[in-house]
């Protein structure tokens, strides 16, 4: 066994850390218990919290008390933080626009009568607020084996100052294919409720590619990878090597910390020669989009049948990348030349 009694640790609870210690060690054999678990099992005791809280947790959900450990602590944290600030930003633009909309109905509103018109003020405002609760919402459940991966991910490079090797194979055209075959694979399988299930998964596979395309070079790359980016169209798009500039404008518009993700661009910022990232990055970058498609879906207007069946997608599709992780994942990142590291962070 790996810990011992009495020894303090990290165990994971739901998606964050805690500093616990261990009360009793064990191993479990499956007549122990009535869930038939086997192996290593700790009874914790979460540090700060009430006894009703201790718990049996098996040996994966532990971690040592260290300091990678603990960053990867803060890093869990941080990020939850950083989503719940931009899901209250976009809750107060959503409210604001609403809020400007009423202002200027109300203003080119001339030929009803007052009572009329403070009615229809108050049919509007109840409008606006049932839009406002009712807007697209999505959940999707990462798995923690991937929530591990994103923080992984961001310590490698926040911290540690790799990149994730390019190009990547598979890439995630490949990924969508390769989950595209395993999706019609299990159809007979399935319950027949929808004749046009092929066509549908083809759209949000190809919804999926384009938000992909559309977004890494300015909001699914970290800082350091940026001048990765730029080096990497330049080589593979060697006719817009003039436009170098241009390209690292659009890299630098990546947030530095972690990344956010918007609805793609309509306006001319992403050129038609620009690098296809589906082409030459992977399941990497690809899981950074997964954890903000519930704010872009929530900016449509999906019906509620539509945004069901797109969860339903999305969840088989991240159990799928938390299934094949190992081959689809890279296992190594790699160090970049001093003179990047020097330029990486500018």
């Amino acid at each position: 066994m790996q810990y011992h009694q009495d020894e303090k640790v990290l165990c994971f609870h739901g998606p964050l850390i805690y500093q616990a210690k261990i009360l009793l060690a064990e191993n479990w054999k499956e007549t122990d218990n009535q869930s038939g678990a086997t192996g290593p099992h700790y009874l914790v005791h979460y540090q700060g919290w009430k006894k009703t809280w201790d718990e049996w947790v098996p040996e994966a959900r532990l971690l040592k008390f260290n300091e990678e450990n603990l960053a990867r602590q803060k890093a869990l944290v941080d990020a939850q933080k950083a989503e719940a600030a931009a899901a209250a930003a976009v809750a107060a633009a959503h409210e604001q626009n609403a809020r400007g909309k009423a202002e200027a109905r109300r203003s080119t509103s001339t030929s009803s009568t007052a009572g009329t018109s403070r009615g229809s003020k108050r049919s509007r405002d109840a409008s606006e607020a049932d839009g406002h609760e009712k807007r697209p919402d999505i959940r999707l459940h990462i798995p923690d084996s991937l929530k591990a991966v994103l923080v992984d991910d961001w310590e490698n490079i926040t911290r540690k100052e790799l990149l994730v090797p390019l190009p990547r194979h598979p890439n995630v055209k490949d990924i969508l294919r390769e989950y595209a075959a395993h999706y019609e694979a299990a159809a007979p399988r399935r319950a027949a409720s929808r004749a046009n299930q092929s066509q549908i998964l083809e759209e949000v596979l190809a919804g999926l590619k384009l938000y992909f395309d559309k977004s890494l070079a300015q909001n699914l790359l970290y800082r350091f990878e940026r001048r990765q980016y730029v080096e990497m169209r330049k080589k593979l798009c060697p006719k817009t090597s003039d436009g170098t500039a241009d390209a690292e404008a659009t890299a630098t518009k990546s947030t530095a910390r972690r990344p956010r993700i918007s609805a793609p661009e309509t306006s001319e910022s992403v050129s038609a020669a620009e690098l296809e990232a589906s082409a030459v990055y992977g399941a990497e970058h690809l899981l950074r989009l997964f954890v903000n498609l519930p704010d872009i879906v929530a900016h449509t207007t999906m019906d509620p049948e539509s945004v069901s069946i797109l969860s339903e997608h999305l969840n088989e599709f991240l159990a799928f990348l938390a299934k094949e992780q190992p081959r689809l994942f890279v296992r190594e990142y790699e160090a970049p030349s001093q003179a990047y590291q020097r330029l990486g962070s500018t």
